[in-house]
């Protein structure tokens, strides 16, 4: 099954390009950073592109898991909010 994208975002022009004899046109610094792209369609023609960043396999269950990634979250905003405190490995232990 295809996915359908609805995009209610506004879009500026940004540049424009020339596609090369062989069908393939060069972004330069427009993606920098991502090595994938999803490619949209609509029924006027007009092309979207979406960076695509991947995730680990390895990672992955953070993300599937909503109160793990509620939990860094948090933790990153405490972090940026100067809420630290130092804690010694041993103080982790179960009595």
């Amino acid at each position: 099954m295809k996915n359908i994208l609805k995009v209610d975002d506004s879009f500026k022009e940004i540049g424009m390009r020339t596609i090369d004899e062989r069908n393939r046109l060069t972004v330069g610094e427009i993606l920098k950073g991502y090595k994938r792209i999803r490619l949209y369609r609509n029924d006027s023609g007009e092309i979207l592109l979406q960076p695509i960043a991947e995730i680990p396999a390895s990672e992955l269950w953070l993300f599937k898991n909503p109160e793990a990634i509620n939990d860094v979250r948090e933790g990153l905003r405490d972090a940026s909010q100067g809420k630290v405190s130092r804690l010694h490995p041993e103080e982790l232990k179960e009595p």
